[in-house]
């Protein structure tokens, strides 16, 4: 099989694709591939190998990409919340990986600048998704590369480190748990009210008293209504004891 250069010819010289920028690329990945071709290939998008007669083009590593990351984030949220329903997890999977939060990895990673397209397409106004697909196909081509441990590691890296720190920060119940330790007082406790609606679509209704303070609210999950009532509840008491 013919080298990237081999087969790209002038075209490659007249790209952005240079060792440096790469190397770049690889320090933010946290990881140096052994076939550099693999690289260049998930970094190279249809229109331009379209625009130049080229066979090769990421859409398989993106593919390829896709299906790992999917399994990793799983596997590690499976392992992060051993209480979380299987709702409740497909829908943490899903934030996590949705098209915008791929494109700000591919922004920390500087694939919009990096990426091989087309004329037809400007390189100030990538499509967020060709940028976010992009992404997957790197990681595809770390698996490739060296296997489904090294992908782990990327994958950990970019999308799940200080995941704790993080849910805390966006998770209503833990920074409800994080205040009333703070403040000295006893810890919260959720009442599931009622659980309404086909088994494909419950409704669950939760309350949450505490303090004097009482609210009620329904979710499509559980964890959704629980996460409503805490948050009301925190706003209750940093509006009277204060947002210390």
């Amino acid at each position: 099989m013919p080298g990237f250069d081999e087969e790209f010819g002038p075209l490659r010289k007249k790209a952005v694709l240079d060792e440096k920028e790469l190397k770049k690329l690889e320090d933010n990945l946290g990881y140096t591939f052994t076939d550099r071709y693999l690289l260049e290939e998930a970094l190279t998008h249809s229109s331009f190998s379209r625009e130049n007669g080229l066979f090769h083009n990421n859409e398989r590593l993106e593919f390829l990409g896709d299906s790992v990351l999917s399994f990793v984030i799983a596997r590690a949220l499976y392992r992060m919340y051993p209480d979380a329903k299987e709702g409740e997890l497909t829908h943490m999977r899903a934030e996590l990986v949705k098209s915008e939060a791929l494109y700000q990895k591919s922004e920390l990673l500087n694939i919009p600048y990096l990426l091989l397209h087309g004329r037809s397409i400007k390189s100030d106004a990538l499509p967020h998704s060709i940028c976010a697909d992009a992404v997957e196909s790197v990681l595809g081509a770390v698996c490739l590369d060296s296997g489904m441990a090294a992908a782990d590691r990327v994958i950990k890296k970019l999308f799940l480190q200080n995941a704790e720190e993080q849910e805390a920060e966006h998770d209503p119940k833990t920074a409800l748990q994080l205040w009333l330790q703070a403040h000295r007082m006893p810890l919260p406790n959720y009442e599931l009210l009622d659980v309404k609606g086909p088994s494909h679509a419950p409704e669950f209704t939760v309350r949450l008293y505490m303090n004097g303070f009482e609210h009620i609210e329904t979710d499509r999950t559980r964890r959704g209504a629980e996460y409503k009532v805490a948050k009301l509840v925190l706003n209750d008491l940093k509006a009277k004891f204060g947002d210390e």
